[in-house]
């Protein structure tokens, strides 16, 4: 009964294809009971932005994202150290700004010339130039263009996962939809352009957002009082005075601190997805990326964990194995001790692990625990977790995760 009522406390959170409805009439779940949030950010270092950008937004004690290119931030590096100082979140936005060759003031160093390592190394020196500047490392990135592939035709390939591995989030250019928290890609932001609109633009894009309790991340350019790639002085004091009015229910904070925020929220959301190793040659299968199928399966937001784990049910998740080897299985769970000592399975490719739940002392006390090896080939599969006999009451065990580690 204790877990259920902790289930029914979180309802915001919940995203299993049975709970569609719910999720839609209930939006996710902002902090201090904010409706939305609001991300203010501004491509390439350019000069308005220390000039009079910054100085307007420190008036109302709003922090903006500047997504730099170290070049043209050295051209006001006390300016950017200024901005620094006041809070404002200095991001990634590559050292070359490179773009499709389509657009011709591109053609020097367009993407379709580059690769993976290539811009491996720019995207961690870029952040090694603005650490070197400005004492902080960008946690987020900008995509110049908006662009996210590199290479031509069958070479081409996304960089997207890069950005996944080395930001905790990457945004867009020119999308038309604001973020979902409870859905999107963090290193696929999208990024509403905020360049020549006027207020009253701006205004219809935050009351649709704020419809759907979502996450509005604005991108401009330069900020002056007019121009082209220019968010007017003039609308954004009004954006500024808008969001920072308690009775309008906004958050406005920097694209990081934003992302960080849903990042931590979405742990107790289940959200099935492919799961892949790590640089540790871990492979971790938590609940949240796991899909549970069968009658009575749910996830438990509260605990992080499925529970109500019948004979009938079993957890699958996608995972892709980058080095095939015998993997050390850990396992995160809990269980009552009259419901423990149940066989269950672990099966991936073929090759099965069987053990027995041990007890943990209490559904609500999770224990970790070595419990055996397996062989894992390389390549996508699913890996499968299922009771491994037929019982007609209780439940098997609360699983919170399975962390796979390729043996030494």
């Amino acid at each position: 009964m204790k877990r259920f009522l902790g289930l029914i406390a979180f309802p915001l959170l919940i995203c299993n294809p049975a709970q569609k409805a719910l999720a839609q009439k209930h939006p996710f779940s902002w902090p201090n009971g904010k409706k939305m949030a609001i991300s203010l950010s501004f491509d390439d270092a350019r000069i308005s932005n220390v000039e009079g950008g910054t100085a307007l937004l420190d008036e109302y004690d709003v922090k903006a994202t500047f997504y730099l290119v170290p070049g043209s931030a050295k051209k006001r590096l006390e300016g950017w150290k200024k901005a620094v100082a006041k809070g404002h979140e200095m991001g990634n936005h590559s050292i070359n700004h490179a773009c499709s060759g389509n657009f011709v003031w591109a053609r020097g160093n367009p993407l379709e010339n580059y690769t993976l390592e290539k811009m491996r190394e720019e995207l961690l020196e870029t952040n090694r130039q603005i650490k070197e500047m400005l004492g902080v490392t960008p946690t987020t990135y900008a995509y110049p263009c908006g662009q996210t592939f590199i290479g031509r035709g069958k070479n081409t390939q996304s960089f997207v996962p890069l950005v996944s591995d080395l930001f905790l989030a990457g945004r867009g250019w020119l999308d038309e939809a604001p973020v979902d928290p409870a859905y999107c890609d963090m290193a696929q932001l999208t990024g509403m352009e905020m360049d020549g609109k006027n207020f009253e633009q701006i205004l219809n894009t935050i009351n649709d957002a704020k419809k759907g309790g979502q996450w509005l991340v604005l991108a401009g350019h330069e900020t002056a009082t007019s121009g082209p790639q220019t968010t007017r002085l003039d609308v954004l004091r009004r954006l500024c005075e808008y969001a920072k009015d308690p009775a309008n229910g906004i958050w406005i904070a920097p694209v990081g601190e934003v992302a960080a925020y849903v990042k931590a929220a979405r742990d107790t959301i289940n959200i099935p997805e492919m799961v892949g190793s790590n640089s540790a040659n871990e492979i971790i299968l938590s609940a949240n990326k796991g899909k549970g199928i069968g009658p009575k399966i749910q996830y438990m937001p509260d605990w992080k964990a499925f529970g109500w784990f019948t004979s009938d049910d079993r957890v699958e998740w996608d995972v892709e194995v980058n080095k095939a080897g015998k993997y050390e299985i850990q396992l995160d769970w809990s269980v009552d001790d009259k419901e423990a000592g149940k066989p269950f399975t672990l099966e991936a490719s073929g090759i099965k692990f069987d053990g027995k739940v041990e007890k943990t002392g209490s559904w609500e006390t999770f224990r970790k625990k070595t419990i055996g090896q397996i062989q894992l080939t390389p390549g996508k599969q699913k890996v499968v977790f299922r009771p491994n006999a037929k019982f007609k009451e209780g439940a098997l065990l609360d699983l919170r995760a399975i962390k796979l580690v390729l043996a030494k």
